[in-house]
């Protein structure tokens, strides 16, 4: 990437190093997704196999209210007369530094009991995972347990190969009371919990505020809406704070975002969660005004775009290299951030919630979840819930967000003193957890379900580089239309939905 001159200078490579620890990183931030192929879906698989104890475990239907599930399907007491430590492999998408927490929470569970050996397998992005997983269903290889986006759960439940969480927690009577609310209405369908939450983030808003004091502006007070960080783009561009204002990238979860922000759902039907998704919602006002926002920031020269997904860390080495004075994207990119802060000792960090439209919605619950195998035997779903419960303890989840910066789980984690301690230190690492727990509930209940999500969202990407490369924000917008509906109607005709 070129480092500008003058105040760049000699940043070049801190912005290299920058980049590349970020590429390794960001790649399995929660909520993103990339721009790629959709899996095909699972059709022909048939029904769920059952476990030893002859249990159907799932029971899905082209309606997603008509999940059903039987305590007995998930035998959490079979670890009890466990006689050898019992095999569990683990799929998961959390590369380099999110590994090694991860790795380091594994360790910690195998050398803190003897029933259970779990192994972890890295899958590569949640897209490939996922393509993986279904090549699986098909009569390949299966994990025990894996890690999925929050955007995979309808092709996880036309899988037909996975046993819903609620079954467990009825089976354990487990008490869930100190999980965040969000959470439950993310990863229900039907007011059945599918699948056990673990990694949360959502996108908040990365700023410098020196370049904001040099723009005049307040940097204790950021931008809350489009309409004001459009303002104070101008401002910033007009000063030559920053040759640009905002780091754009191609990325379809803002949009989603904002869409929930203004109290709107992004498909049909609650969402996709009280009947499958048929068509996308994104021809309203609330879209229209994001479209020309996006135009406006675009056509007065605000706005540098770094492309899809894959340059998802280049928006925020952009704020880093002072090309730009603000972005938006995951939360979980703090811990990488304020660990690389001591390379650009000018860049003052602000982190704030997210702007958005006027509207009395609020963001959705990013990240992934953990599903469980229905073709596991007995012990195994017994060790898979086991390990789950630990990973979702307050502990690990206290362990996990100061290692990750990933929003705990657990509403008690706020009160241990390492969390306050680093909140204090760190703001920025509270922003997301307050953004998530002050939130109103979504249409439906959390995001949109949908079967082939990645080309939804290859659809939205598409429309805003259209509007990037001059098309009108109204035609851009049909576009995403188009696309999106094609995308559903396609998935939907696939498995016979």
């Amino acid at each position: 990437m070129r480092v500008r001159r003058g105040r760049h200078a000699g940043r070049g490579a801190a912005a290299l190093a920058l980049t590349a620890t970020m590429a390794l990183m960001v790649a399995a931030c929660g909520g993103g997704g990339s721009a790629a192929k959709a899996p095909s879906g699972p059709s022909g698989t048939g029904s769920a196999a059952s476990g030893s104890g002859g249990v159907s475990e799932t029971t899905v239907t082209p309606s997603t209210t008509a999940l059903k599930f039987d305590p007995k399907s998930c035998p959490v007491k079979a670890l009890d007369t466990a006689k050898a430590p019992i095999p569990v492999t683990f799929w998961h998408a959390m590369p380099e530094a999110n590994e090694k927490a991860l790795a380091a929470l594994t360790d910690k569970y195998n050398a803190g009991q003897q029933k259970v050996k779990v192994t972890l397998q890295y899958q590569g992005t949640y897209d490939e995972t996922l393509t993986k997983y279904v090549a699986g269903v098909r009569g390949g290889e299966l994990p025990t347990m894996v890690q999925m986006e929050e955007t995979a759960m309808q092709v996880m439940l036309d899988s037909k190969s996975t046993v819903p969480i609620a079954a467990c927690i009825a089976a354990d009577n487990y008490d869930t009371s100190d999980f965040a609310k969000a959470l439950f209405g993310q990863y229900s369908v039907g007011g059945v919990l599918v699948t056990m939450p673990f990694q949360l983030s959502n996108p908040v808003l990365y700023y410098n505020k020196a370049a904001f004091r040099r723009a005049g502006l307040d940097p204790e007070k950021p931008p809350t809406t489009l309409a004001e960080v459009l303002e104070a783009s101008r401002k910033i561009v007009a000063t030559k704070a920053t040759p640009k204002a905002f780091s754009m990238q191609g990325q379809a979860w803002y949009l989603e975002q904002w869409t929930s922000m203004a109290g709107e759902a992004v498909v049909d039907n609650n969402n996709g969660r009280s009947g499958r998704a048929t068509k996308a919602l994104l021809d309203g006002h609330e879209m229209t005004d994001v479209f020309q926002w996006i135009e406006s920031m675009t056509k007065e020269g605000l706005v540098k775009y770094v492309g899809r997904d894959e340059k998802l860390t280049d928006a925020l080495v952009a704020v880093a290299t002072e090309d730009v004075a603000m972005t938006v994207s995951t939360s979980a990119a703090l811990g990488t951030i304020y660990a690389q802060l001591p390379a650009f000792p000018k860049i003052e960090l602000g982190v704030a919630p997210l702007p958005g439209p006027s509207g009395a919605g609020g963001i959705t619950v990013g990240g992934g979840s953990l599903y469980m195998s229905s073709k596991a035997s007995d012990e195994q779903k017994a060790a898979v819930w086991d390990y789950m419960k630990f990973l979702s303890s307050v502990e690990s989840q206290v362990a996990w967000h100061l290692a990750t910066g990933y929003i705990p789980t657990r509403i008690s984690a706020a009160n241990r003193p390492e969390v306050q301690t680093l909140w204090q230190t760190k703001p920025g690492f509270k922003v997301a957890y307050d953004q998530l727990n002050k939130a109103s509930t979504p249409p439906g209940g959390g995001g949109p379900a949908i079967g082939d999500y990645v080309g939804v969202r290859n659809a939205i990407v598409a429309g805003i580089e259209a509007i990037v490369n001059a098309t009108p924000a109204a035609a851009a917008q049909k576009q995403v239309l188009d696309g999106a509906n094609k995308a559903i109607a396609d998935y939907n005709k696939r498995i016979g939905a």
